[in-house]
């Protein structure tokens, strides 16, 4: 008989014929005898029920290991999940990190949880060995959007929290990418706190879990960055060229607009941003120029508003060193102006911008527009830095 077939036969669901089977559910005497009439067993089951209940036997049972091992594979291959859902898993999880360059933070975060909750309920269920491996590699992807969701909103413990469960899940999924981006993420937290010296490790700790992987770029990127922090324009130089020469070693994504594969449209924005650190204002306005112009859509809005921000604050710091004060407000003014921001980097780049504002036009009232727009700006985000 289907379980199909014994469910109808005693009045209950397959779903309930399979938990019984599994083990995630007992059953009771009432039970045991409908299934005992049916089955023609003469009341073994609800002997045996009653023997369980005087006396629960052991899982493995002394001298029937061969029995035991073959109950053991018969669960392994018992499941409620199947490819079809496994697949599905993979499309939603993929589509939620490629909304996340535009969504809503705060929608984006809820459906990521609401998703997340969904893959740990299936994890509780019977899968086989497969299928629980894909469960935690899709539940390390989700973890990672929702750790840069939780950052981007300025929510940085539980940021944490979500980068911490994404390595330990990658880690039990023997995924290397999945713990590559979770190091690169510690050293994008790192950066805009201002702890520059633990970058490189968490760089290289990240090469190490997935040197082959498109990850490696931006842990390069973010490596590169620190320097230009730093004020060590060669080393910026030698990062650089590192991750232009593995960049072309890969094949452009076919969604480069997830937030987890790197294109040449992010390399050009962690170029800008170093040249701009190390004064290369040039090069900067040249790289942030085509940042917002590839980030544009044909009706004027940003498809990927929060690297466009950025852009901005690139050009605004770029017409103050070139004492265009007026442009500098303007550039400042679009960029706090995104509905979609990461407070944290954001406000990294408008620090950075007003110190330079202080100490070249400290006493210039023609400034005053400039330290208005970024005052704005962190009144907006208080309590979110």
């Amino acid at each position: 008989m289907t379980q199909s077939d014994l469910a109808s036969a005693v009045n209950q669901s397959q779903s309930w014929i399979s938990r019984v089977e599994s083990g995630q559910v007992g059953i009771d005497a009432d039970s045991a005898k409908r299934l005992d009439d049916v089955l023609g067993t003469s009341g073994t089951l609800v002997a045996a029920l009653l023997k369980q209940q005087e006396d629960p036997s052991p899982i493995v049972v002394p001298g029937r290991d061969t029995w035991a091992f073959s109950d053991l594979l018969r669960k392994i291959h018992k499941t409620n999940v199947g490819s079809e859902t496994i697949d599905q898993l993979h499309v939603i999880t993929e589509q939620l990190c490629c909304e996340y360059v535009s969504r809503s933070a705060e929608d984006l975060r809820f459906d990521a949880h609401k998703q997340l909750e969904y893959v740990q309920e299936l994890l509780a269920g019977p899968t086989s060995l497969s299928e629980h491996r894909e469960l935690l590699v899709i539940a390390g992807w989700l973890s990672l959007l929702i750790g840069c969701v939780n950052y981007d909103l300025g929510l940085a413990r539980d940021a944490e929290a979500a980068r911490a469960a994404a390595y330990q899940l990658g880690k039990e999924a023997g995924h290397g990418e999945i713990m590559a981006w979770a190091f690169e993420m510690s050293a994008w937290f790192a950066l805009t706190q201002g702890r520059l010296k633990s970058i490189a490790d968490y760089s290289r700790a990240g090469l190490e879990a997935a040197s082959n992987a498109s990850v490696a770029i931006q842990l390069i990127g973010q490596a590169a960055k620190a320097q230009a922090r730093m004020g060590d324009k060669s080393a910026v130089r030698r990062e650089l060229d590192k991750g232009a020469h593995l960049l072309e070693r890969h094949e452009r994504p076919l969604r480069p607009e997830n937030h987890f594969v790197v294109d040449p449209l992010k390399w050009d924005f962690y170029e800008m941003d170093c040249y701009r650190m190390v004064g290369e204002d040039e090069r900067a306005a040249e790289h942030a120029h085509e940042v917002i112009r590839l980030s544009e859509r044909p009706d004027g809005t940003d498809r990927s508003p929060m690297r466009a921000s950025e852009a901005r604050l690139t050009l605004a710091t770029t017409s103050l060193r070139a004492g265009d004060l007026d442009g500098a407000v303007e550039w400042a003014q679009k960029a706090f102006s995104a509905d979609r921001q990461s407070v944290r980097s954001l406000s990294l780049i408008a620090e950075e911008l007003y110190q330079e504002t202080q100490a070249k036009y400290r006493t210039d009232p023609a400034a005053t527009a400039l330290r208005e727009v970024i005052a704005a700006f962190y009144a907006n985000v208080n309590g979110r830095v």
